[in-house]
């Protein structure tokens, strides 16, 4: 069995490697600044908060932390493992880190708090939210959504937004992360992203053509997701330092586009390391799949004013902003 699991990996990363032969590099390359610390003296410690578990989502920072694109701009950086027992927002609140990844949309609610946060980086250029069920519902366009029941993730307000803005009835039921529900057939769609639980849905054994799926991005809906945010009080410091971990970060994603084999290896690395469950098939998956998320659209690590603007929009209708958010402000980097 052994072998024969490893024998499955270096598959994957000899796809990988031809995969990338034929596809042209990126012009979209961050140039490491020169004559900076390469030692572990005098360093400017800064902590990270992922969003979420450790997986290929995050392979930039991974990537840059083991190649040393921190470390060449003068920074100690610790990764922290997100998820549910650890609050990216209280993290920052707390001093158990300093640098967190959060979703546009919370980014800004945040921003409206007693210690406002700032982005200092966006990471994802486009939506990865999509509407995902199977063909036997019946469903083959979003009128058919009249009535039915959509497993929505809890916290994730913005997905409702979009069921409302349909004016169809839909029944949003509150779900967890998992897509049990929508394999057993007890919801009709549910929200997923398109660099895991799509992949997940399908390894169950699910064939592409009989699933249904509706990416949000393509349905007036592009709300870009994963940033990089600190408390304003952090960045008015430490403004250079901030700039420094957003470029890194960035360099990180970058290089791991270009060296697809060595990134998922970081990956499962530093998953195996903290006890995660492990598919180099669908870490593979996912780092394909974030890199047209990455550099598909926009300037790589850069929110976009016409972002933001659509962002403000869909948060005053909602009622959850009074007034839109200066751009300036909310990024100044």
């Amino acid at each position: 069995m052994k072998k024969t699991l490893s024998l499955l990996f270096a598959m994957l990363l000899i796809l990988a490697a031809c995969q990338r032969q034929d596809k042209p590099k990126s012009a979209n390359k961050y140039k490491a600044p020169k004559n900076v610390a390469t030692d572990t003296e005098g360093l400017f410690k800064m902590r990270y908060r992922l969003k979420w578990l450790d997986q290929a989502q995050f392979a930039g920072a991974y990537v840059a932390l083991e190649k040393g694109f921190y470390l060449q701009r003068g920074l100690d950086v610790e990764i922290l493992e997100g998820g549910p027992d650890y609050p990216q927002y209280g993290s920052l609140l707390d001093s158990s880190a300093d640098v967190v990844g959060l979703h546009l949309l919370i980014g800004m609610n945040y921003f409206n708090s007693p210690r406002p946060v700032v982005n200092i980086g966006q990471v994802l250029q486009k939506s990865s939210t999509l509407l995902i069920g199977k063909k036997s519902t019946g469903i083959a366009n979003l009128k058919d959504l009249a009535g039915k029941k959509v497993g929505v993730w809890r916290g994730q307000s913005y997905v409702r937004y979009f069921l409302d803005e349909q004016h169809l009835g839909i029944r949003s039921i509150p779900i967890d992360w998992s897509v049990n529900l929508l394999l057993n057939d007890a919801i009709d769609m549910m929200n997923a992203t398109s660099y895991n639980e799509y992949h997940r849905i399908m390894m169950s054994g699910l064939d592409e053509d009989e699933l249904v799926v509706f990416p949000l991005a393509e349905h007036g809906f592009n709300v870009v997701e994963d940033g990089l945010y600190v408390l304003k009080d952090y960045y008015k410091k430490h403004p250079q330092e901030c700039k420094d971990f957003s470029e890194a970060t960035m360099e990180g994603w970058l290089y791991a586009f270009e060296h697809p084999e060595e990134a998922l290896q970081i990956v499962i690395s530093r998953m195996r390391e903290n006890h995660r469950p492990t598919n180099p098939g669908h870490q593979l998956w996912m780092l394909q799949h974030m890199e047209e998320l990455i550099l598909g659209n926009g300037e790589p690590g850069k929110l976009k004013k016409s972002d933001l603007d659509f962002a403000n929009r869909i948060l005053m209708e909602s009622g959850e902003l009074k007034k839109p958010i200066p751009y300036e402000e909310f990024c100044p980097l």
